[in-house]
């Protein structure tokens, strides 16, 4: 992480006794970095210790100045809790927490003009509805977005749904064809409400949602649309949100230091899984639009921002977070003064458009139309992989391709994931790594054994069959062991595929997995570890060094990677995707936990490198990219 430290003159001398002279100004750090202890890397002599509190906020100790007498105080910031930084995350289980003042409407209905400057559009351009259209706005707010609609649509019947309406203008000077109606999204949907709209709109709730996961409210706005109606779902992407300047030395410690509060540690991020989660909830032919502010409008979408959290911190104060909502206006006003300054903070937003299905019988998870589903298998398919399934199977051209769309297509039905449904088990995997030779040398060793974790249908482990390693000492385990089953199919091995199979969940301690504690020399983790939040990944790890044989042992895959690291939230729950530096620092962590120690190779990769065409990772976060990794264990 880096932080940003201003260095002005000290109340007291760093060492009694002391006299120290005054700097004849304050003398700028930029970019230090933190270490997860809160040390510093890479410390100048001058900065002995520091105490890191939350995502924002820094308070330096200074014990010894040596040799520069000239610098011996940094300036403190107002200091949080350890235990909770001030950010979005205070909202959780606080219902609303934004203001009702004549203000926080103004700020509502000036947002609505600009989220539709940046749209082009109330509603989706995709969405075709009758004249005589029903249409649910849901936490509608001020009623704006309703207004406008009504005057798009005069025949429609329109629904504006929330909790408080103080904010809406007198009744009678509403569009007639406009009914206000109180219903909490969280409640159970009324009866007269099932099946009754052709469009459901929903905007600016991730306040509202907690715990990354907006199912709950997708299910019941499923259950209010008509067979075929639409749903419209617009809401901030947050992990497309960056500063700006319009000349790259202009320094803008403060506004990093606000988005750090506004990105949440990734409270927020589930937004740009929208598409994902309606399709989970069973919405068909979920799509999801993205758009960046303009820059002609960037300070008037900055100062939405900063009047959103102070908002947000007054009613942090009246809930008697005093502390916290302080130190959010105090960081308002130092990210405005930079503003002014040529600065600005930009936040993408997006739009998920789905449909109901016409056929209620129908399984959208393991639909086509979901956006895990891909048709051809295009380029996935490359000569390494050819190669090992001629040398394995015997399998080639038109034959080998009705056999992979065959049994991808039973494979889809009992595994609707994008491993799966783009083909993702056709990657040429670990082949393209410049250790593949000597990895591939040491599993044909008498005695070694391999073990390959998620094996979907033991596509790596035939890899090493065709190259000549001995199937008896391979091992496979999997959550889904009909795809293990249908590995047989794929590759025609039944009668020669003698590695073990164990169907497992790597968290559950009572599994026969654990049967393979400390027996393993090469484990392979290819998309993988990903899998799960921080803590998730941790314990996966653990539990993959506890199989291990001991020194000179591999772990070797790949797995989403960024240049930057973020949580993100998925249908099956949160992930935790790596850049290298955290990468690393979570193997040094396990190591440390399990009284081990780790080389670790780890390589940032374009996914074009796996395989991956454009389409394929439009679903995933902004700049997605991969980590191939070998982790050897010293001792």
């Amino acid at each position: 992480m880096s932080i940003h430290a201003v260095l002005k003159q000290s109340a007291q001398p760093a060492n009694k006794g002391d006299a120290l002279p005054c700097p004849p100004q304050p003398v700028i750090l930029h970019n230090l970095h933190l270490t997860r202890d809160g040390k510093i890397q890479d410390s100048p002599p001058y900065l002995n210790r520091i105490s890191y509190f939350g995502s924002t906020d820094v308070n330096f100790e200074i014990f010894n100045i040596f040799p520069h007498p000239e610098l011996y105080c940094v300036s403190q910031t107002s200091v949080m809790p350890e235990s909770q930084p001030a950010d979005f995350n205070l909202a959780n289980s606080r219902g609303y927490m934004l203001g009702n003042s004549f203000a926080a409407s103004s700020r509502l209905n000036f947002q609505h003009f600009l989220w539709k400057d940046a749209l082009g559009y109330n509603i989706h351009p995709s969405i075709k509805l009758p004249d005589n259209a029903a249409i649910a706005d849901v936490a509608t707010g001020t009623a704006i977005w309703p207004v406008e609609v009504a005057r798009e649509y005069p025949a429609a019947n329109i629904d504006a749904l929330d909790l408080d309406f103080s904010r809406v203008i007198a009744r009678d000077w509403l569009p007639r064809s406009i009914t206000l109606r109180s219903w909490n999204m969280f409640d159970k949907v009324p009866e007269d409400m099932l099946g009754k709209y052709d469009l459901v709109h929903i905007r600016l709730t991730i306040l509202v949602i907690e715990n990354q996961d907006p199912r709950p409210v997708l299910k019941s706005l499923k259950e209010m649309l008509k067979p075929g109606g639409y749903l419209q779902w617009d809401d901030p992407d947050y992990t497309n949100t960056a500063i700006k300047t319009v000349d790259p030395s202009i320094q803008t410690p403060m506004l990093h230091n606000f988005r750090e509060m506004v990105v949440s540690q990734g409270r927020n991020s589930w937004t740009a899984s929208l598409d994902d989660f309606a399709t989970q909830e069973g919405f068909e032919s979920s799509v999801l639009h993205k758009y960046e502010d303009k820059m002609d409008m960037a300070a008037p979408n900055m100062e939405i921002y900063l009047l959103s959290m102070d908002e947000f911190a007054s009613r942090l104060q009246e809930k008697n977070l005093v502390d916290e909502g302080a130190h959010i206006k105090k960081l308002c006003q130092e990210a405005y003064r930079e503003s002014q300054e040529g600065a600005t903070m930009c936040m993408g937003k997006l739009t998920c458009v789905a449909n109901k299905p016409h056929d209620l019988t129908k399984s959208t998870t393991k639909s086509k139309e979901s956006p895990w589903y891909r048709e051809d298998i295009g380029p996935r398919l490359q000569p390494v992989i050819e190669t090992a399934y001629l040398k394995w199977s015997g399998l080639s051209g038109d034959v080998l391709q009705a056999r992979l769309h065959s049994v991808r297509e039973r494979a889809w039905i009992c595994a609707p994931y994008p491993c799966v449904g783009q083909w993702m088990f056709l990657m040429p995997s670990i082949s393209t790594f410049p250790e593949y030779p000597a990895i591939i040398a040491r599993s044909q060793q008498e005695g070694v054994k391999i073990l390959d974790l998620g094996c979907c249908f033991g596509q790596d482990l035939r890899l090493f069959a065709s190259e000549g390693t001995p199937t008896e000492s391979m091992y496979a385990s999997d959550l889904v062991g009909d795809l293990w089953d249908l590995g047989y199919d794929l590759f025609d091995d039944k009668e020669r595929m003698k590695a073990h199979f164990i169907q497992a969940d790597i968290f559950d301690d009572s599994s026969r997995l654990f049967e393979l504690n400390g027996k393993m020399d090469i484990i392979l983790a290819c998309q993988f570890i990903h899998l799960f939040d921080i803590q998730g990944q941790v314990t996966a790890m653990k539990k993959i060094v506890g199989f291990t044989s001991g020194p000179g042992a591999v772990v070797v895959g790949y797995q989403r990677g960024r240049e930057v690291a973020m949580k993100k939230a998925m249908p099956w729950g949160e992930m935790f995707i790596h850049d290298i530096q955290t990468f690393e620092e979570i193997w040094e962590k396990v190591g440390d936990e399990t009284g081990t120690k780790w080389e670790i190779d780890a390589r940032l990769v374009d996914l074009k490198e796996w395989g991956c065409e454009k389409e394929d990772i439009a679903w995933m976060d902004q700049y997605p990219m991969g980590i191939n990794f070998v982790a050897t264990r010293l001792e």
